[in-house]
């Protein structure tokens, strides 16, 4: 009885060294080929391949008969039909050893691999994509946020390719709900990270729309926060509301949190009152202080007094730990209605009672700062009584600090006497509390010009922080009043290094070290204080005026022009400006600076001095009779600008040729109807023809100052040029002597 075999089949020729698989490729069969498939090779009975062939042979240990695959019965066994030096290939597979040549059957062997089932095709599929979605949150905290996105899209570009090919292949879609929120979640907060909101929102709906998810309902809170971001209040309110309809009884933290973002929508928007009724509802559900401290500048914002202080109350009484403060509180709107956005960022969620208690002090005080000033308009340092009265009981640190704030307040009015009673009595108090007491004293007497107490207490306030930076500046200010500089700097030098940007200490040590003749030195305080607030009119004028007193006229120029783009109106600025391009031979630019000088500041007699001596000296003597008439108004003891008096219409020099000068000053009011008895206004006169104008003037002139021997010399030289009369005012000859000995002394007018 011949034993049963099993079916041998081959590998085809085209699929031995196909390793590349399809989705939709099938299991290869325990022969190696695709069921019901049958080699060329085998289509003869017994027929064994030719030795080109790398057939693939799984045989038992002994020949085997078809008739069981075949359907042939009464076969014999096997037998080689080749010469007696040839072995069969059956041989050689029962043996172990295959005939190879070439070894190819045996590498072939080890690259047939078993295809992939198309659920371990979907679970490699899945690993793709949650590997995407963790680079993509490693990336945003990298903060690559454009190579995030990609990542982001790549992973939902798969993930969609990945829901097709189960769909396709029938199999199971559990787990695709959850991966489907977790790719396109992602996606969102990427585009969130790149400000690329609208395509952000488009994301949050798509998922707000897969109501089988139990997060979804929590996706309206994100989209709100998106429309707040965007100032579209009305949609973002919107968001809330439907997200606020969709939560749970049992989610208190949940629904209190929207509420309060509601209202600040509401109070964003310029309805407060519904602002009010929001926080008032979020309040009632479980009070905090964020919550609390908005409602207080609702109240206040509407003016209602009574209100505010109700809930500055309420806000003081409000416990410390709250069950609102849990670990989900990070996706949600955290904002308040004052404060700058830089102090906002300060402000976090807390997970324990040391933030958590920071966080209240910060809304506490603030509160407190705007309560006190607002409760009593008469009265504002009651305001401040009555909010420390409040905190005095539950927050006593705080109510210290509003009272150092107090005190603060009465010194910005220059109430030294009441700041001080209120110093005094915080410095009886222990640590912090004292030093800033004993450095606010400090300065208190220092502006008393006590530089003896004033070092006291600033030796105090270091005895309890040797690190405090301000009372380091208070005892150098006191060195530097007694001239011992290089104590004053080494204190300057000191507060530096405990507060890198002390604007105080950088000042004052530039000008120690202008008194210790160190330019250089004084010039970088300068500039550095020029870094740090670029708009410091102080240090650009000492670093100006360094360069100006080193002779150093182009940089005091730069400097220069630069003061006066920050301050166009100093006429000191101005008028030095002119003076220093007047030196550096550029008079035109010198001649505006000192007119813009003057058209600010019109009662400066070296300036209105200078233009009228600029004029002189360009033969312009019309234009410098206005200048020097303007000198009389000012100084009309000197005489050379003699008395400014008023006088008929017709006796005064009428500058019809000048109309540009009198219409740019018109505003003094004062050059057509008066004239001047002044030398400079005589001697103008006298150059442009007007001889009778200066002799009388010179008449003038001596009448109010008799012994004026430089005005009497000249009104003799007038009388013989151009024969004018009254010469017997001259008979005395020893006057005339007198006159004539002055005048070769005196240089020639």
């Amino acid at each position: 009885m011949m034993s049963q075999g099993i079916t041998l089949t081959n590998v085809p020729d085209d699929e031995k060294y196909d390793s590349t698989y399809d989705f939709d490729s099938t299991c290869v069969t325990r022969g190696g080929s695709r069921p019901g498939s049958v080699h060329p090779s085998m289509s003869r009975v017994g027929s064994i391949p030719s030795r080109g062939q790398n057939s693939v042979l799984l045989m038992d240990r002994r020949p085997m008969t078809m008739q069981s695959s075949m359907g042939l019965s009464n076969m014999r066994p096997w037998t080689s039909v080749g010469g007696s030096d040839a072995v069969s290939v059956a041989t050689m597979s029962m043996s172990g050893n295959t005939f190879d040549p070439l070894n190819a059957t045996s590498s072939h062997i080890n690259s047939v691999v078993r295809e992939k089932s198309p659920r371990e095709i979907a679970g490699e599929q899945e690993l793709q994509i949650n590997k995407h979605i963790d680079e993509t949150v490693l990336l945003k905290s990298n903060s690559k946020k454009i190579e995030a996105l990609d990542k982001a899209k790549e992973a939902g570009k798969k993930e969609q390719l990945l829901r097709k090919y189960k769909k396709a292949h029938s199999l199971p879609r559990d787990n695709d709900l959850a991966l489907t929120f977790a790719t396109w979640f992602n996606l969102a907060r990427a585009y969130e990270a790149n400000d690329m909101m609208d395509e952000a929102i488009e994301s949050y709906n798509f998922l707000a729309n897969q109501r089988k998810h139990p997060l979804s309902r929590r996706l309206r809170i994100n989209m709100g926060n998106l429309y707040y971001a965007k100032l579209d209040y009305s949609s973002a309110i919107r968001q809330y509301k439907i997200a606020l309809d969709q939560t749970e009884k049992d989610e208190r933290s949940v629904a209190h949190k929207i509420r309060r973002n509601i209202g600040n929508a509401y109070f964003k928007s310029g309805y407060i009152r519904d602002a009010v009724k929001s926080y008032e509802d979020a309040m009632s559900c479980a009070p905090d202080f964020q919550t609390g401290f908005n409602l207080l500048v609702c109240h206040l914002a509407l003016g209602d007094l009574d209100s505010t202080k109700a809930d500055f109350v309420r806000i003081v009484e409000t416990p410390f730990k709250s069950e609102l403060f849990d670990q989900d509180s990070n996706i949600f709107l955290s904002d308040t209605l004052c404060g700058t956005q830089s102090e906002m960022d300060g402000v976090k969620k807390c997970n324990n009672l040391d933030s958590y208690t920071k966080d209240a002090d910060y809304f506490l005080l603030n509160a407190a700062r705007l309560v006190a000033p607002s409760i009593d308009v008469n009265d504002w340092s009651a305001g401040y009584d009555w909010v420390r009265s409040v905190l005095q009981d539950r927050h006593e640190s705080l109510a210290v600090q509003i009272e150092l704030e107090q005190s603060t307040r009465w010194l910005k009015r220059k109430d030294f006497k009441t700041a001080s009673k209120m110093l005094r009595a915080l410095e009886k108090k222990l640590g912090e509390t004292k030093a800033i007491a004993c450095t606010n004293l400090s300065f208190i007497s220092f502006l008393d010009g006590d530089v003896d107490a004033a070092a006291e207490y600033a030796e105090a306030a270091l005895d309890i922080d040797q690190y405090n930076a301000s009372a380091l500046v208070n005892r150098g200010n006191c060195h530097f009043i007694n001239k011992e500089y290089e104590s004053a700097k080494e204190c300057y030098l000191e507060a530096m290094g405990v507060q890198g940007d002390c604007a105080q200490a950088i000042f004052n040590l530039g000008l120690t070290n202008g008194m210790l003749k160190l330019p250089e030195e004084a010039v970088r305080s300068f500039e550095k204080i020029h870094r740090i607030t670029p708009n410091n009119p102080s240090a650009l004028y000492q670093i100006a005026d360094i360069h100006d007193v080193s002779d150093n006229d182009e940089d005091a120029i730069k400097w220069f022009s630069v003061l006066t783009a920050r301050v166009p109106t100093d006429a000191t600025i101005l008028a030095r400006l002119g003076y220093l391009f007047s030196q550096n031979d550029s008079e035109s630019q010198g001649l505006h600076y000192r007119m813009e000088s003057f058209r600010h500041w019109p009662v400066d007699l070296g300036v209105i001095v200078s233009i009228g001596t600029w004029f002189v000296t360009k033969k312009m003597f019309e234009k410098s009779i206005f200048f020097f008439q303007q000198a009389a108004l000012i100084d009309p003891t000197e005489i050379k600008w003699g008395e400014l008096h008023q006088g008929p219409i017709e006796n005064t020099l009428l500058l019809n040729s000048n109309s540009e000068l009198n219409a740019s000053y018109c505003f003094t009011g004062s050059l057509l109807p008066f004239t001047s008895s002044g030398l400079m206004v005589a001697n103008a006169q006298r150059r442009i023809g007007e001889h009778q104008l200066g002799f009388k003037v010179y008449e003038n002139l001596l009448e109010k100052f008799p012994e004026s021997i430089e005005c009497k010399l000249l009104r003799m030289k007038i009388s013989f040029q151009f024969s004018i009369s009254n010469l017997d005012l001259l008979t005395n000859d020893m006057l005339i002597l007198q006159a004539c000995r002055a005048y070769l002394r005196a240089p020639s007018i």
